[in-house]
């Protein structure tokens, strides 16, 4: 089993006795565990010789990583002749980066990316394990992703202990370890269980539920085609990943705060979640000037060169040829 990256120059070699996690192949500890998956699912191991190219880009909290296990979960499942759905290729991708590689990774993003819709957003619920596709028609509206090209929000260290302190308030809560979501639960539980939760843990949940309400507060937006609103909504969840979860970085603090400053710009947030390290903006479609010019002075504060990237609803994965030939698969 062959793979070869040749955005990161990275070729790794495997077989199916070695489809284990080692912490130098990068990229092919991906395809490893995602290999490892399917087989655990039932799907044959067999030789194949596989290239993967992207053009999202790396480590800016944009779903690269998992957008490329779903699609060689779908991909290798094709080859086999072996049956996945879109939430078992979300899944398999899942598996691949979480429990194979250790990795403090959500479900929500490797689902964006099996089930996603051209022209809409998702309304994901990851404890359900479903979504609802919301159309998006915003007039002269449009999406912005600016890639601050710094240091991610959190390491994996501080992510993991974000998500442990997640579940230890979850099962404070509920009064069970496991099986409950914070869907189940307001804002005035939280208030309620001070003292019975850590202070920092609970600030971390309610950012939780916080965002929760803003998720459906978004959507109504959009349905009303309302981009005021919904960059109002941006800006408070940027506030609160910053003042709650503690986790934004000071750039993209900057980027957010003085991109909204532009008359044309309704609203900004840190993408990617914790993670990221870019910021996603809702702007007038006449915006980008104004913007390039914000990240002029951003580059001269802080020495790094941004990159502005224009963002719109694209199809999930698929699989756009197939046949017999084995030069002919894509």
């Amino acid at each position: 089993m062959r793979f070869y990256a040749p955005d990161l120059g990275e070729r790794k070699r495997t077989s199916a006795s070695a489809l284990k996690y080692r912490q130098e192949d990068h990229f092919g500890s991906l395809a490893k565990g995602t290999l490892s998956r399917l087989h655990t699912l039932g799907a044959p191991l067999t030789g194949v010789n596989v290239t993967v190219r992207s053009d999202v880009p790396q480590g800016i909290g944009l779903g690269a990583s998992q957008s490329i296990a779903v699609a060689l979960a779908t991909a290798l499942a094709r080859l086999s002749d072996f049956s996945l759905s879109p939430v078992e290729a979300a899944q398999v991708g899942f598996s691949a980066e979480h429990s194979f590689a250790e990795l403090p990774v959500g479900l929500s993003t490797f689902l964006a990316s099996a089930g996603a819709q051209a022209g809409c957003m998702m309304l994901l619920d990851t404890h359900r394990l479903d979504w609802h596709h919301i159309p998006v028609d915003l007039p002269n509206a449009t999406f912005f992703a600016i890639n601050a090209n710094a240091p991610s929000a959190l390491s994996m260290h501080e992510e993991a202990d974000r998500q442990a302190d997640c579940v230890e308030c979850l099962s404070v809560l509920s009064g069970h370890d496991h099986g409950c979501s914070f869907q189940d639960f307001t804002m005035e539980h939280l208030y309620a269980s001070m003292g019975r939760v850590p202070e920092a843990s609970r600030r971390h949940c309610l950012h939780i539920v916080s965002e929760n309400n803003r998720v459906l507060d978004c959507v109504d937006a959009i349905r009303t085609r309302d981009p005021i609103q919904i960059g109002k909504l941006l800006g408070e969840s940027h506030e609160s990943l910053r003042d709650l979860y503690e986790g934004t970085t000071p750039e993209v603090d900057w980027i957010v705060k003085h991109t909204q400053l532009v008359p044309l710009v309704h609203g900004a947030r840190l993408a990617g979640g914790s993670k990221g390290s870019s910021a996603l903006v809702l702007a007038t479609n006449d915006a980008s000037g104004q913007i390039a010019e914000v990240m002029k002075e951003y580059q001269t504060i802080f020495g790094f060169r941004p990159e502005v990237l224009e963002c719109f609803a694209d199809d999930g994965v698929r699989v756009e040829r197939c046949s017999a030939n084995t030069s002919d698969q894509r």
